[in-house]
């Protein structure tokens, strides 16, 4: 469910974003080597490449992910969007506003602050991490296959995403385009956030992402 709500009388909006958790199982990722990458795209020749980059924002005692959530300014094709993740109950909250620019002045805005503060986040926000994805995206009957080359510092790795768009068997879809290379779904793979953490050291951070984890 989509709901958009007026936060002051010049009618400026965020956007909540709510999911139920069973939501969540629609979507199939799985880590594959370069070469199985390669030979599996070869199917798609039609599809191209866009960049995005995701720059993750916490405070020095990282509140935001202690309590299972996210915030990040994703910059794509020349905009900038701020999302702030968060888990309350059942439901997942996002609130997101296009933004001027990627670093921490963003935290100046003022409905930006309305948001923060009523979660009782507190500044100074520093960078925690950076990851580039550059993916293409095969739109099929009911599903969305999405190609993701992910850079996070030295890293750089490759995955398969399998995403619904209407219900069918997808498990047994998405295991037949990943025959091709010889591969069977077995489990998600981590989220990207969570991969980019770990190869900074911040491991003590994952558990507590249950909101990353489900859903990138």
């Amino acid at each position: 469910m989509v709901m958009c709500i007026p936060f002051d009388e010049a009618s400026q909006y965020l956007w909540y974003d709510i999911a139920m958790k069973t939501h969540i199982e629609k979507e199939y990722k799985i880590l594959v080597t370069k070469e199985q990458f390669d030979q599996l795209i070869t199917n798609y020749p039609e599809i191209d490449f866009i960049t995005q980059t995701n720059y993750y924002y916490d405070n020095k005692n990282y509140e935001i992910m202690k309590q299972k959530g996210a915030m990040r300014i994703r910059e794509s094709a020349g905009t900038n969007l701020f999302t702030l993740k968060e888990i309350k109950g059942d439901d997942l909250i996002e609130y997101e506003q296009m933004v001027d620019t990627v670093d921490a002045s963003v935290f100046e805005d003022k409905q930006i602050q309305k948001v923060l503060n009523k979660y009782h986040l507190e500044g100074p926000f520093e960078l925690v991490a950076t990851l580039t994805t550059k993916r293409a995206m095969y739109v099929g009957d009911g599903y969305e296959l999405c190609f993701d080359i992910s850079t996070y510092g030295d890293v750089t790795d490759y995955e398969i995403e399998y995403e619904y768009t209407q219900a069918h068997d997808g498990l047994t879809n998405f295991n037949e385009i990943l025959a091709k290379v010889g591969l069977t779904y077995t489990s998600n793979a981590p989220a990207k956030i969570v991969r980019a953490l770990s190869n900074k050291g911040l491991d003590f951070l994952i558990q507590n992402l249950t909101l990353e984890v489900k859903k990138a």
